[in-house]
């Protein structure tokens, strides 16, 4: 199995190909599909509904034919371009913590997709002799999730990263269920874990995270 990670113009996001025998699953895809050159794909996964991890969703959809899995707030929120940030882009890069801020003028116009798999709580699935499961991590958005393939990598969105706070109070952020559940599913992550944050580069769990 192989992961490739490619940054989005858009807040420096992350979307990842996972490959394997010339199948691939796509995690918080942007609009550039090239990857998937030469590639059937199975499968697009959302870790959460802010327009930065979803901003690619119909062309690769269009382009593939993969179905949209995401949690039930997500599928919820991606519809609508109030929750999902898309109409408010420009201020919701200057409100984020996890980056320099600076106003872009991107002019997004409004924006929205549609999942067509959703699940609560979480969810296993097998692809390609692997195991993916999918948990809710509510905090960061209502619509935040956690991805592990088989048990040695976990992919974050923005509920984990390593040298940097996870916000909690943009629209949508909830403390209550952070501190209710999706903290607690974060500090449950194995220690040696290998993590695909939703911005930066991977790395190792090992510390505690941080919070705002």
């Amino acid at each position: 199995m192989k992961i490739n990670r490619y940054v989005s113009r858009l807040m420096l996001s992350n979307m990842y190909v996972i490959v394997e025998k010339g199948h691939a699953i796509i995690i918080d895809p942007f609009e550039d599909v090239t990857p998937a050159d030469n590639l059937i794909v199975d499968k697009i996964l959302l870790t959460h509904e802010h327009y930065d991890h979803i901003s690619g969703v119909n062309k690769w959809k269009n382009i593939t034919g993969a179905p949209v899995l995401c949690s039930k707030a997500c599928a919820a929120n991606i519809k609508d371009p109030r929750k999902n940030m898309s109409r408010y882009f420009d201020t919701f890069c200057l409100l984020q913590t996890l980056l320099p801020a600076k106003q872009t003028t991107l002019n997004i116009v409004d924006y929205s997709c549609e999942a067509d798999l959703i699940f609560e709580d979480k969810i296993s699935l097998q692809w390609q002799e692997h195991t993916v499961t999918m948990l809710e991590i509510p905090g960061h958005s209502l619509g935040s999730i956690g991805i592990y393939v088989d048990e040695s990598d976990f992919f974050s969105g923005d509920s984990l990263f390593k040298d940097f706070e996870i916000e909690l109070h943009l629209p949508g952020g909830s403390v209550q269920k952070w501190e209710e559940i999706g903290k607690k599913r974060i500090e449950a992550v194995p220690c040696g874990t290998k993590i695909w944050p939703g911005h930066f580069e991977d790395f190792i769990k090992h510390n505690e995270i941080k919070e705002q």
